[in-house]
């Protein structure tokens, strides 16, 4: 990896509550314009992580990087103002607006928003509101109150909300919990459209979802990288196997077989 390809770079940080360490000594590098999936039992530290590269929770020593510049004494807003954008497992849309409301909100610079919005859209935002519409698939869905869609499409269209500030990091919480499987398959095909553009960082613990992203995964446990691969190569790591999907070994070290 040439250093001009590297966004994002966890440099041995380590991270306490009360004494426990939710984060060991974790490292993780990520390219412009790639996809990562994050992955690991419950209590692995997957959303601490996130709230470290995000300001919202600092780290007892490491320094996170950004486009080469350390970023861990920032302030969230200053995280946020740099590119770097969170989307959490609730969907947080404004259900008294309609969904072309919410993605103009969205796209009003300013975000003491409703002053600017009573004035009505400029061409440039109601053409990006388009955009994110077809982006989304919720163009049939423009007018509709955000509080009559169904959950999947709630999440879709924070996505697109999301998206309308143009992050350059988007981080991506369990974007697919409750959903069905018909509508984790179109997050899927929403999440890989936006690389290249974006670069995007996903936590999940379903694995037909991860299958669906076809991206590089990192495996945390206990706070720590375990094993970075394909998804392929993970199902083949009896350890993995073992520690995250509960799969005990049979005796001589070999996993129990798949069901």
């Amino acid at each position: 990896m040439q250093p001009t390809d590297l966004l994002l770079e966890v440099q041995d940080i380590t991270v306490s509550f009360d004494g426990f360490k939710a984060i060991q000594n974790l490292s993780l590098k990520v390219e412009k314009g790639s996809l990562r999936v994050l992955i690991g039992p419950n209590g692995a530290g997957k959303s601490t992580l996130l709230d470290t590269i995000i300001g919202k929770v600092r780290p007892a020593s490491g320094d996170v990087r950004y486009l080469g510049q350390s970023i861990t004494r920032l302030p969230e807003y200053r995280v946020a103002n740099l590119g770097i954008c969170r989307k959490f497992q609730a969907p947080g849309v404004l259900d008294g607006l309609s969904v072309r409301e919410n993605l103009l909100v969205a796209c009003k610079r300013s975000k003491g928003v409703f002053a600017s919005f009573k004035r009505g859209a400029s061409a440039s935002e109601a053409g990006r509101v388009e955009e994110l519409l077809s982006l989304t698939g919720l163009h049939e869905k423009a007018e509709m109150l955000a509080s009559l869609l169904a959950h999947g499409e709630k999440q879709w269209l924070e996505i697109g909300m999301v998206v309308a500030s143009d992050p350059h990091l988007l981080l991506l919480d369990e974007p697919t919990a409750g959903m069905t499987a018909q509508e984790t398959a179109k997050t899927a095909e929403l999440i890989r459209s936006l690389v290249g553009r974006h670069t995007v960082l996903v936590i999940d613990h379903d694995m037909a979802f991860v299958e669906l992203l076809d991206a590089p995964i990192t495996v945390l446990h206990q706070g720590q990288v375990f094993r970075e691969g394909d998804l392929q190569t993970l199902r083949s790591d009896a350890d993995v196997m073992e520690i995250y999907l509960g799969r005990p070994r049979e005796e001589g070290g070999k996993p129990h077989a798949q069901a």
